[in-house]
């Protein structure tokens, strides 16, 4: 490993309390999101059997949840281009949000999907969102191996321009 690439001891040791921080916060969320659910279920049961109310808190807490256990999966992993996180966050989001809306719209109002215009308008969005990370993030090979997005490239070419602009008026 090149030696202005190494981390030093310190600073690995930093990274992995990092993580293992960031790994006991999940799982005291998970605790939390079990026990605190599992009550508000027993509370719905006992006093109002006939509406099952507990999955409002339920599915909200899990999307919660879920994006805490996200978000450790991509630091973990080290996903840190924000782009890449971005369309990550998105698809999950509308992935587990949609779910709930369905669920809502099947407990409130079964005889008409409403839940059909959000899916639709906002799964634009995603798909939308998703183009443009592939046509304006998505890398490419050069020589040498190095891996260049559409930006990187656009922004040698506007340096190219602006040098040569530069030693034309001098």
């Amino acid at each position: 490993m090149n030696e202005n690439n190494a981390f030093s001891e310190e600073s690995l040791r930093k990274i992995a309390e990092q993580k293992v921080n960031f790994r006991f916060s999940v799982k005291i969320h998970l605790t939390v999101f079990i026990l605190v659910n599992l009550l508000l279920s027993i509370v719905n049961f006992i006093f109002t059997p006939e509406f099952p109310w507990f999955v409002y808190p339920f599915f909200s807490w899990l999307i919660g949840f879920n994006m805490h256990v996200l978000a450790y999966i991509l630091y973990a992993r080290g996903v840190y281009p924000m782009a890449k996180r971005g369309v990550i966050y998105h698809i999950n989001s509308f992935t587990f949000v949609m779910l709930f809306l369905f669920i809502i719209n099947i407990l409130t109002f079964p005889m008409f999907y409403w839940v059909i215009f959000p899916a639709i308008f906002w799964g634009t969005a995603v798909i939308l969102h998703l183009i443009i990370y592939i046509q304006y993030f998505s890398g490419k090979a050069e020589e040498g191996g190095k891996l260049r997005s559409k930006k990187e490239h656009a922004i040698e070419k506007e340096l190219e321009k602006m040098r040569k602009k530069q030693e034309r008026n001098q």
